[in-house]
């Protein structure tokens, strides 16, 4: 009877402990695959888009750089992603949320040093929320593919440096 007592007992905590013990159980994750890919698509696309706002209305040849700048790579980025995407069976969306078409539109809107601020203003904002995703997406809990973990994490260190010179030039705009 002992013998079968413990047996139960070992059963019944191996049936318990088990699930708790599996890498990829989804409840374990702050977001989903999709998701994420959604949303740091639709964030990328607006980079891109303000980036060829600003080379082609402002007469600021730092804004004009560092549109330029988020061009190629954020073009390089979301290239990547769509490969990634395309070989996991992600859908990549081809427009941007509401959210960041709102945000395209006010800045088409501006000209002269209204458009240099705002674009300035919008790409530090942007970068902090893309930021911001990326790491919660990157963490142990974020998505539950690991490639899509580590593309998040790789693009961390980029997206730092294109907040800080953001942010600089924000200062410069300001100034101006």
């Amino acid at each position: 009877m002992k013998k079968l007592n413990l047996l139960l007992v070992i059963v019944l905590g191996t049936t318990l402990v088990m699930p708790s013990c599996k890498k990829d159980h989804s409840d374990h994750y702050t977001m989903g695959n999709q998701d994420f890919v959604t949303q740091a698509s639709s964030s990328n696309m607006f980079e891109i888009a303000a980036g060829n706002l600003a080379v082609q209305k402002s007469a600021n040849a730092d804004v004009k750089a560092f549109g330029n700048h988020m061009v190629i790579d954020h073009g390089q980025a979301g290239t990547e992603m769509a490969t990634l995407a395309s070989q996991k069976g992600w859908i990549v969306p081809t427009a941007m949320s509401t959210k960041e078409q709102n945000n395209y539109n006010m800045l088409a809107a501006l000209s002269g040093t209204a458009f240099d601020k705002q674009f300035a203003t919008m790409m530090v904002t942007s970068h902090q929320e893309t930021i911001s995703l990326f790491q919660k997406a990157a963490g142990d809990s974020g998505v539950p593919d690991a490639d899509l973990r580590g593309f998040a994490s790789g693009k961390l260190p980029t997206l730092k440096e294109h907040l800080t010179d953001a942010q600089t030039l924000q200062i410069h705009v300001s100034n101006e």
